[in-house]
């Protein structure tokens, strides 16, 4: 386990429908997944439109935290909800690491 990470959610890339969670309570999973699917989509747009293929890791910092969605398999996402003083690089490296098992 990271210290500050709130939740992580398995999300359907598609439709940003909740497949596994695990979370503290009163975090919005299922708000988080269908905003991180629009996210991802539009990290897809911006990579299709500057001649990329696919997008692996999309990060969204804010005030009050941080959301990284890593891609697995099968349209799946790993979608990670943290603290703003998270230990990013490990997280992204263990987000890497599990996103590939999804499906």
């Amino acid at each position: 386990a990271i210290d500050g990470v709130r939740g992580a959610i398995v999300v359907t890339a598609e439709d940003g429908l909740v497949v596994h969670e695990a979370a503290v309570e009163g975090l919005e999973t299922g708000d988080v997944a269908a905003l991180a699917s629009v996210v991802v989509r539009r990290a897809e747009a911006i990579a299709t439109a500057s001649g990329d293929s696919e997008v692996r890791l999309c990060t969204l910092s804010a005030e009050k935290g941080i959301v990284i969605a890593a891609q697995g398999e099968h349209g799946l996402w790993l979608v990670a909800v943290t603290e703003p003083d998270v230990e990013l690089g490990r997280l992204r490296l263990m987000l890497g690491d599990l996103a590939p098992e999804l499906g």
